[in-house]
Formats: structure tokens, sequence, C-alpha cells
């Protein structure tokens, strides 16, 4: 974390993206100039290059519902151990050991005012001490009344299936690319104004400042 946060990676990192837009602006006044002077044969190349891969087939097992009821039920008690032991040991942890400075340390956080870096610290350790305490009750449950918490997890548990919710948007839009194949020259006016700019910022910036 110290690396990244060092000067020398910021600077390395500024004239990366400098030539980064810089030549990426080079290839935007290319391709304008192409759809003005060769727009057909620049179109069919763009054409060559679109490709439409959908994640929805990607996705799908991600979706399928798993059920392990039946493994949870067949190990409950060795589950319920772990979960009480890991919590207790936790607990613990959070209420004898705990050091918030060592904690700010850890997670990088002594660039923040202290009194917003000794907030985060303290909220995420009540925050885990709360979970631990739940854990403990799950454990309890999962042990002694298992019938108890499958009641708690069937009113609790919910499928909700992202491929549903963004089904539309896994559509191909054509839009943009109708548009320019419809009016490539103009297109291509518009990429050279708008990348000479780019490259006018970018390139001043990369050999004005030398």
């Amino acid at each position: 974390m110290e690396f990244f946060g060092s000067l020398a990676f910021r600077q390395w990192a500024m004239h990366f993206l400098t030539i980064l837009f810089f030549v990426g602006g080079i290839v935007g006044l290319a391709a304008g100039a192409s759809l003005i002077f060769n727009g057909e044969r620049t179109l069919r190349f763009f054409n060559s290059l679109n490709r439409w891969v959908s994640m929805r087939s990607t996705s799908k097992p991600l979706e399928i519902p798993r059920d392990t009821t039946q493994t949870v039920q067949k190990y409950r008690r060795w589950l319920a151990v772990f979960f009480i032991v890991g919590a207790v040991f936790s607990l613990y942890v959070l209420s004898m050991k705990f050091d918030a400075r060592a904690a700010i340390s850890a997670l990088n956080l002594d660039t923040l005012r202290a009194p917003v870096a000794d907030w985060l610290v303290a909220s995420a350790r009540w925050i885990l001490i709360v979970g631990n305490l739940a854990a403990i009750a799950v454990g309890i449950m999962l042990g002694f009344f298992p019938l108890a918490l499958t009641t708690v997890e069937t009113r609790g548990s919910k499928w909700y299936s992202e491929r549903r919710v963004v089904k539309g948007s896994d559509k191909m839009n054509l839009t943009l690319d109708n548009w320019v194949a419809a009016f490539p020259r103009t297109t291509g006016v518009i990429f050279m104004l708008t990348t000479l700019i780019l490259v006018g910022n970018f390139g001043f910036t990369l050999f004005g400042l030398r």
C-alpha cells in the first residue's frame, strides 16, 4: 500500500495515463480521417472487429440455487462446535486483545484524521462483536434447536435472480453503429475535432513541460 501511495508511483501513473490518452487521440485522428476519405472500407473494418459476448450463458451456473440443508443437518453438531468455539475466540480477541492503533496501521488508515480513523476501527470492531454473538446464537440453535433454525432460514431465505433483473440489458443496441454507417464523413469530422483537443492537451502535457 505504501508503494501505491508513494510520489514515484503517482508520477509514473500520471505519465503512463498521459501517454495512453495521447496515443488514443492519435488513433482517433486516424480513424476520423479514414471515415472521411475511405468510409466504406473503414466501416467494413469496424464491422469485422465487432463481437457480441453475452454474459447470460456464462453466468447461468451461478444463478442455480444449491440446497445445502442435508449436508448441514448431517454435520450440524460439528458445525455448531465450530461456530461457537470460533465466535468465542473472536470475542475474546476483540474484547481483551484488541489494539486500535495496530488495526489503524494494518489497514493503512494513518492518512486519515485521527477521529475518523478511530471511528472506523471502532465501528468495525463492534460490527464484528455483534456478528460473533449472532454466530454463537446460530451455533446453539444448530446444535440443540435445529427445527427452530430451519424455520428461521425458511422465513428469511429469498432467491433473487440477477439474470431476471438485467434480462433486457443483454440485448444489442446498434443505434450508434447505424448512425455512423449512415453518416461516416460527419462522424469522421466529429472524431477529428474531439481527438484534436485530446491530442493537443495531452501532447502539451507530455512534450511542453519538459
